[in-house]
């Protein structure tokens, strides 16, 4: 491996060290912000974590006798002693969910496993206080939360808690009625599939023609989703609340480290609102017509104190109400970021997946549907990845022998080259024009060793994004100590930590690193570049240690089958340059 190899593959660690912060440097998220927004609030400055009451929207209260004074409302402490707390426990083929009578909220979302990467049961609900999911409306004196309210089961008036089971193509509704006084109420439908992801959550008012006074209620989910993997700070750095308005364009937030932060509400058709952890999420999608309206947030929980910041991402959208009633239920999705599934709740939730650049997502979605491929023949991602890089050596086999090729030559014609920058040292456009013949003479293009190799870095890197970021790898196991493709393939820790290494010791990185040390050894026919023999290996082992243990695997069977044709594709030699 020469000089030009050594600097790509450097090349390649930094750009996949650094294009996170890049790209949020120089795309940093823009808020969606209505045009007749009075103020223009940015994303990521401090206000209240939810839109104050005094937001544009309000309709005038009509005054006189049918006005309604919020004293009318009955208190959740009241209603508390009158109806006891109950359960119902839905259970269908993708899920366990247990819904409280207390404020009709989800307490508990357990996916069951599912397909090759999901072998146990996942929790989507944090073990910490918050509406997911609600819906909040606007009365004379203030917003009121479905969260605050007690709800009773309507279709079943005894006191123990409610079993719902349903397989294959079953569907079953749970209702709930929160009581308000004069005889009116808000009224919430669960409506549940045997064999889905998703759930239809209706709200209705029930007498409430003239108690809200705003022409929209808000449908939400606040306190974010649980972690599930157990490098939580993988979780966290994925997370992310993502608003899809009409015209394909999106806003995002993601959670914010020291603060509690709330986007400026915005106007406009909006298809749906989701919350994304790495693998997971739980997304808002009305069913019969769009969204007016949207906002985000990241809530800071200043009482907690631990080394992960708490998943507080919440999520809203703006329904508008005809008659005291919202204009159409939300579907509710809570699964997996699988492609193939997600492209049955709605196409357009696959914006919530990161395939890197414009150019680097080309090569992101051929690499994992080529991938996919040949796991349809092969059931071991492990043995799909050794047939994977057998295939890119054999389709890239002419770019690395020419690459070698103009590599030999161009280290044949150093001495040749060192002459003639002495001869014309003082004369550069004369040195251009001598070393531009002296290559035109032996046909050698002097890019021709390094271009090859930055043809690979979007290959390269679109392998990296599908390794560390889709769901396919997660719980994938090879052989042996490789159990999960999509980690490291960690055999100890360290009572220490050793800076960029980390604090555990991999296999498949040192292997990398053994592989590169043979491979450079191999072509190095330049006395200067010895240092470089060592100091590359030391520099991709310290960089790797930390890279999903598929990424590994893949670079080290680069370097073995590079070795592999080396050693069957002899390298053409030619006689030695004479002297001008």
């Amino acid at each position: 491996m020469d000089k030009r190899s050594i600097l790509a593959i450097i090349l390649i660690g930094l750009i996949l060290v650094l294009y996170g912060p890049y790209a949020r440097w120089i795309n940093p998220p823009k808020p969606h912000v209505s045009a007749d927004s009075t103020q223009s609030e940015a994303i990521g400055e401090e206000r209240p974590a939810r839109p104050a009451p005094s937001e544009p929207g309000v309709i005038a209260p009509a005054g006189g006798a049918d006005a309604i004074d919020m004293a009318d409302i009955i208190s959740s402490d009241t209603l508390q002693k009158i109806i006891p707390n109950r359960t119902a426990l839905i259970e269908t083929e993708r899920y366990l969910m247990r819904i409280s009578s207390d404020g009709a909220q989800i307490k508990s979302l357990i996916l069951k496993p599912y397909n090759h990467y999901q072998r146990d049961s996942v929790e989507l609900i944090p073990d910490e206080p918050g509406a997911r999911p609600g819906y909040r409306f606007w009365t004379y004196n203030g917003p009121i939360e479905t969260a605050a309210l007690t709800f009773q089961f309507e279709d079943d008036p005894g006191e123990d808690d409610v079993r719902i089971t349903l397989a294959g193509g079953q569907t079953d509704t749970l209702r709930l009625l929160a009581l308000l006084e004069s005889g009116k109420g808000i009224r919430i439908s669960y409506v549940f599939y045997g064999d889905k992801f998703t759930c239809l959550i209706a709200a209705e008012g029930v007498g409430s023609d003239k108690l809200f006074v705003r022409d929209y209620c808000e449908a939400l989910w606040t306190g974010g989703l649980a972690y599930t993997e157990s490098d939580t700070d993988q979780d966290q750095s994925f997370s992310e609340a993502t608003i899809y308005f009409a015209g394909d364009e999106t806003q995002k937030q993601k959670i914010e480290s020291k603060k509690s932060i709330s986007t400026n509400p915005a106007s406009g058709e909006t298809r749906w609102g989701a919350i994304r952890t790495k693998y997971y999420m739980a997304a808002l999608l009305p069913e019969t017509s769009p969204a007016v309206g949207s906002w985000l947030e990241s809530v800071h929980d200043s009482m907690r104190v631990s080394k992960v910041q708490p998943n507080r991402l919440g999520v809203a959208l703006r329904i508008p109400i005809v008659k005291g009633s919202p204009v159409t239920p939300v579907r509710l999705f809570t699964g997996p970021l699988d492609l193939r599934v997600l492209k049955e709740v709605d196409p357009s939730l696959a914006s919530t997946m990161n395939w890197g650049w414009p150019v680097i997502a080309f090569f992101s979605k051929a690499v994992l549907w080529g991938l996919m491929q040949i796991y349809a023949l092969v059931p071991n991602y492990g043995v799909v990845i050794i047939v994977f890089s057998i295939i890119i050596r054999l389709i890239i086999w002419p770019l690395t022998h020419k690459s070698a090729v103009s590599m030999a030559g161009m280290q044949r014609l150093q001495p040749q080259l060192v002459i003639l920058r002495e001869k014309f040292k003082n004369d550069p456009q004369r040195l251009n024009k001598e070393m531009m013949k002296l290559y035109k003479e032996e046909k050698i293009n002097p890019m021709g060793g390094c271009l090859p190799m930055l043809l690979q870095l979007p290959l390269l890197y679109g392998l990296f994004i599908v390794f560390r970021s889709t769901i396919e790898f997660r719980q994938a196991p090879f052989a042996l100590w490789i159990n999960d493709l999509s980690k490291p393939d960690i055999i100890f820790h360290l009572p220490f930590s050793i800076p960029i290494y980390g604090d555990y010791v991999c296999v498949l990185p040192i292997l990398m690193a053994v592989s590169t040390f043979f491979q450079s050894k191999m072509t190095m026919s330049d006395p200067n570049q010895k240092m470089m023999l060592y100091i590359m290996p030391i520099m991709l082992l310290l960089f790797f240690n930390s890279f999903p243990s598929g990424y590994n695997l893949y670079f080290t069977l680069f370097n073995v089958w590079q070795v592999v044709q080396q050693k069957i594709t002899p390298i053409p030699t030619a006689g030695s340059v004479k002297p001008s």
